[in-house]
């Protein structure tokens, strides 16, 4: 190959990952957006209702989609490493028909939302492990048009909202099931399939524990803006996470600088339209329990995740999954024995985030000496 053609591959791939980002990041919206509509159609207890709803889906989401395929990804044995499911497409499709038809309830809501968010979560994850941008590029547009139009209805005060949100979510599980394998030869092996479920779900228990105990301390709007910093935060996951799933697959060093540089911009945009006003304007009062400080910390919080991917892929593609599940143990009950502790002795999110800074920092310390004991040992051999 050229170093003309070798310098345009390069561009390409560039601007895919670029597209793949950035669609990754309309997928984000989501909860972003049912938060909106919310505000504007919902009292505060629903709001509060929908903010654990929300934080159960995204638990769902994380745990069934890395259970489902993340195994695959890792086991080198497998020729079909990812595909979407029958069940899940329909699992989706139902839930978002059931907020189509019922979408005052919200108890309909606790069940079709998650659905959804599942459906949503395995095609996003399928989506980049393939970097299948032009079918990412339509499914944001589908979730652009759709959410921009739920909140304009939700500004003139109508019902019809939510409906349309889970419409253009219909869509988008459609495009990504379109032309995708439902099913796939093989299956990998049960030992890496527990180790990595159970491990995504101590991880994803943090920020549903988290949401979960402020609404049960009964502090309703302090979880509703809880729910809503974490969305926003939700802008910051589609870069770490096609950075995590790539790095899966293969270590890179273009990729890693990359993404890192990609989420430093990232928090900065959400900074700036922090300070612009965009975010009180989008979750309404709720929104005015965040301060600046607050919010800073929690992007701060994401941004010292970034140093612990690499030790944790590393660890991952060297099928030490037993050994990253355990670290992983630790962290989840220090995240949880921590926010318990800071959510009791104070009402303060910029205390609350400084906690978790410091917990996923020490995560990512005990990730880096687990990686350096193992290439030790690999280098001894």
């Amino acid at each position: 190959m050229t170093a003309t053609a070798t310098k345009a591959a390069t561009r390409h791939s560039a601007w895919q990952s670029l597209v793949m980002v950035a669609s990754g990041a309309v997928t984000a919206i989501v909860p972003a957006a049912f938060q909106a509509v919310a505000a504007r159609l919902l009292d505060l207890d629903a709001q509060a209702n929908l903010a654990v709803i929300l934080s159960v889906g995204s638990f769902c989401a994380g745990v069934v989609a890395a259970g489902l395929l993340e195994p695959r990804m890792a086991d080198a044995n497998l020729t079909d490493k990812t595909y979407i499911p029958l069940w899940a497409t329909v699992l989706g499709v139902a839930g978002c028909a059931a907020m189509i038809v019922f979408p005052g309830y919200i108890l309909v809501l606790a069940v079709a939302l998650p659905a959804a968010m599942v459906a949503l979560q395995i095609g996003r994850m399928h989506a980049a492990f393939t970097a299948g941008w032009a079918m990412e590029a339509s499914t944001a547009s589908a979730l652009v048009l759709g959410s921009g139009a739920a909140l304009l209805l939700s500004q003139q005060g109508s019902a019809a909202a939510i409906p349309v949100l889970g419409a253009a979510i219909m869509v988008a599980i459609l495009v990504r099931a379109f032309r995708t394998p439902w099913k796939v030869s093989g299956r990998p092996r049960f030992a890496p399939t527990a180790w990595i479920t159970l491990e995504t779900a101590m991880v994803a228990l943090v920020p549903l524990g988290i949401v979960a105990t402020v609404y049960l301390l009964q502090r309703q709007e302090e979880a509703v803006a809880l729910k809503a910093t974490i969305t926003v935060l939700g802008a910051l996951q589609p870069i770490l996470g096609y950075m995590r799933t790539r790095l899966l697959g293969a270590h890179s060093r273009n990729l890693t600088l990359g993404m890192s540089g990609l989420s430093v911009l990232a928090i900065g945009l959400i900074l700036v339209l922090d300070l612009l006003g965009l975010f009180q304007a989008l979750f309404g009062s709720s929104w005015a329990v965040v301060t600046f400080s607050a919010l800073a910390l929690a992007c701060l919080w994401k941004l010292v995740s970034i140093p612990g991917t690499l030790p944790f892929t590393y660890l991952r593609r060297a099928g030490m999954v037993g050994q990253v599940f355990w670290i992983r143990v630790v962290s989840s009950l220090l995240y949880l024995a921590v926010s318990v502790v800071l959510l009791l002795a104070s009402d303060s999110l910029v205390v609350l985030f400084l906690g978790l800074t410091l917990v996923e920092t020490t995560t990512g310390l005990l990730l880096y000496a687990k990686y350096r004991s193992v290439a030790r040992s690999l280098a001894a051999s």
